[in-house]
């Protein structure tokens, strides 16, 4: 039926109106110029590919990439990513609105006149070969031909209202993009692009004496405009002849540029959105023989950086969402992932990929400043992480022996203990005190290991989110144990910090012990032992269920093995806020189950009205400053990383705040000791052992 209504309205339109309902291509345009155009394109072509050839040869100085491409991901990722936009079109693009949509306009617009263009092309190739004579098109004609002009016309404004939007911010000043003259250029042309091409239609439309004008409505707008200045058949023909030139020399000199301005994002974000293949928590592993082998380690120079890598590099645009949502560079450390990633190019712009990137132009207090948040990587919208870049220069300045200080001593204790205090391996067990937690090595059934880490084995404050554990997993008549002295650091820091030898040394100890106690399943309340476990140790032979605790209880509440239905929260007065930790939410992409676990007790159900949330929620958390191995890092209170977040908690005026990670639990419960003494800081963990058991008898 559908196809009937097609041919009726096909049918209908070449019948009525008053000659066919096509339009010559080069209409106006003498054989000549149709040679000179063709000359003019052919030479526009070739800069186009001589500037993309020049890249490619760069990219590939890079190492190649031992991923192989999925090209059924591929084709995937170019119709989500490149051809819908869905990571710039996606919920909480950081505050992005305005340029999202300018985007999106200029975009669309942009995509869908190159396709036009190029179905344009093809005509008139297809009608020279088949010998058919100007007005007699092969498929530019009747409904196609309708449809076409109309979405061509729609198109183009998209295009031009994109290409102001984006003036209009530079104008004003908005965002924190990189301006450069070269950038205003580039959004005149294509707005003067789009403007000429509907004046050209509009002079065609008199000259040509058009059929249904209507069809192309904004280039019968600017008929209407020109014929009311008096602008006749055979004026606008001799306008039309000038403009048409005008338009499309400067369409193609802009084709010719494309490779050797900012625009080469479109081409090099494709391919990069394409191929990408890096996953946020998951790093590139070091292979110790190539280590002996060439006595590096770590990235040096542009040419120790992966192909894609590389890539990336000519990816970025220089939009600074990255920067908009860096935690180091809103506390006013040097780290800009936007000004990392620029500074790289500069160098690759400069031909020598040999030369050493570390002190100029990339710092070591800059690397030094990440807290491998993943923020820059998850909000750009062309796939680029310069996380991955940040962490695999940090290896290099490990291998230089160039960390000094805190840290630096934090690493020598945890190769000397198997953990970042310095304690001893005897130690670890002593938080269960009076427990009878049982040990994988006494307990050979065991279902589920608790891996309790190295905050809660050996800090205080900590110790009570594992001694609240372990009594929900003894309420729920889970079958469960501990590695006890076994256990070791997983390395998470060390590997963050660059320190790859040392996270390769940890993780075989603690492979090597849980394949001895057979061990299936793994529950954490350390997100980044939960990323460790489940992202790092396959790499090393050791492959795991690994959940994270909120995971594992809101389970065991959704089960019923946890009487919590109807019970009140503890402190019901005080208005509570959760702080979700970065490694959960953005790396492994959980938001809902510590939600779930906070409401289940509430009395309010999932519509927790006892939950405050904060500005900053979700995956667009801000970090509370200790990941990457910022947590032995000593810095002055005003300096440190996680400072606003501290300012959103107070503002909110909640008395009680939830946190799922120990890291969280140390750095924001000491930020707000200093501002809120009143305010309690406290694991989901405990909290849903306080409603669910009582608090716990202290001695």
């Amino acid at each position: 039926m559908q196809f009937g209504i097609l041919r009726f309205l096909n049918s209908y339109l070449i019948a009525t109106a008053p000659s066919p309902l096509t339009r010559e291509i080069f209409g106006n345009i003498p054989t000549w110029g149709k040679v000179v155009f063709y000359v003019a394109a052919a030479f526009a072509v070739a800069m186009w590919l001589r500037g993309i050839v020049r890249r490619v040869r760069l990219w590939r100085q890079g190492v190649p990439s031992t991923t192989p491409i999925d090209w059924p991901q591929v084709l995937r990722r170019l119709t989500r990513d490149v051809v819908l936009q869905y990571r710039l079109r996606r919920k909480g693009a950081m505050g992005r609105a305005k340029a999202s949509a300018a985007h999106l306009l200029l975009f669309s617009g942009f995509f869908v006149l190159l396709i036009g263009t190029t179905l344009v092309c093809i005509e008139h190739v297809l009608a020279d070969l088949l010998g058919r004579a100007p007005g007699n098109p092969v498929f530019h004609k009747g409904i196609y031909f309708g449809v076409f002009e109309v979405v061509m016309d729609v198109f183009g404004v998209a295009l031009i209202a994109g290409c102001l939007m984006f003036l209009v911010r530079r104008w004003r000043n908005e965002g924190s993009f990189g301006r450069t003259p070269a950038d205003v250029a580039i959004l005149i042309v294509l707005a003067v692009i789009g403007v000429t091409g509907y004046f050209v239609e509009g002079l065609r439309i008199i000259y040509a004496h058009t059929p249904i004008p209507g069809l192309s409505p904004v280039g019968y707008l600017c008929a209407r405009g020109f014929a009311a200045l008096g602008i006749g058949p055979a004026q606008a023909a001799t306008i039309h002849f000038g403009l048409w030139w005008f338009h499309g020399l400067l369409a193609l000199g802009f084709v010719a540029l494309m490779p050797y301005t900012r625009l080469l994002h479109s081409l090099a974000g494709t391919v990069n959105l394409a191929i990408r293949d890096h996953r946020h928590g998951v790093m590139t592993p070091v292979r110790l023989e190539d280590v002996e082998e060439t006595g590096r380690i770590g990235v040096a120079t542009l040419a120790e950086f992966s192909r894609r890598q590389l890539i990336e590099l000519d990816a970025c645009v220089s939009c600074g969402r990255c920067e908009d949502s860096c935690p180091a560079y809103e506390a006013g450390k040097p780290l800009s992932p936007r000004n990392v990633v620029q500074d790289l190019v500069a160098v690759m712009n400069g031909g020598d990929l040999s030369r050493r990137v570390h002190g100029q132009p990339i710092t070591a207090e800059t690397l030094w400043s990440c807290t491998t948040c993943t923020a820059c990587a998850d909000v750009c919208p062309l796939g680029i992480s310069p996380l991955r870049m940040i962490t695999d220069m940090r290896r290099h300045l490990i291998g230089e022996g160039a960390l000094r200080g805190a840290p630096a001593t934090t690493l020598q204790k945890t190769e000397r203990t198997g953990n970042p205090w310095g304690l001893p391996a005897a130690d670890r067990l002593a938080w269960a005190k009076g427990l009878d937690v049982p040990l994988a090595s006494k307990t050979p059934n065991f279902e589920v290991l608790y891996w309790v880490g190295c905050a809660a084995s050996y800090d205080r404050r900590v110790q009570k989110v594992a001694r609240s554990m372990a009594r929900l997993l003894r309420a729920a008549n889970v079958n469960f144990a501990v590695l006890g002295p076994e256990e070791r650091c997983t390395g998470e820091s060390a590997r963050r910090m660059g320190d790859e030898l040392l996270f390769q040394t940890l993780a075989g100890q603690n492979v090597e012990t849980l394949t001895r106690r057979d061990v299936r399943k793994i529950v954490a309340h350390c997100p980044h032992c939960v990323n460790s476990l489940r992202n790092d140790y396959p790499q090393m032979g050791g492959d795991y269920e690994v959940v994270h605790h909120s995971q594992f209880l809101d389970d065991l509440i959704q089960a019923g093995k946890l009487p919590v239905a109807g019970e009140k929260l503890r402190t019901e007065n005080a208005m509570t806020t959760y702080h979700d930790p970065c490694y959960l939410a953005r790396v492994v992409g959980e938001t809902a189950a510590p939600r779930n676990v906070l409401s289940a007790f509430s009395g309010n159900g999932t519509n927790n009205a006892a939950l405050t949330e904060l500005p900053r929620h979700g995956r667009q958390t801000a970090c509370c400053g200790a990941g990457g191995g910022r947590m032995w890092f000593d810095d002055p209170p005003a300096r440190r990383v996680g400072t606003s977040r501290l300012d959103e908690i107070v503002q909110t005026g909640a008395k009680s705040v939830a946190v799922s990670c120990p890291f969280c639990l140390i750095m924001v419960g000491d930020g707000l000791a200093a501002r809120e003494p009143t305010a309690q800081v406290r694991d989901i963990a405990e909290i849903l052992a306080d409603a669910v058991l009582g608090p716990e008898a202290t001695s």
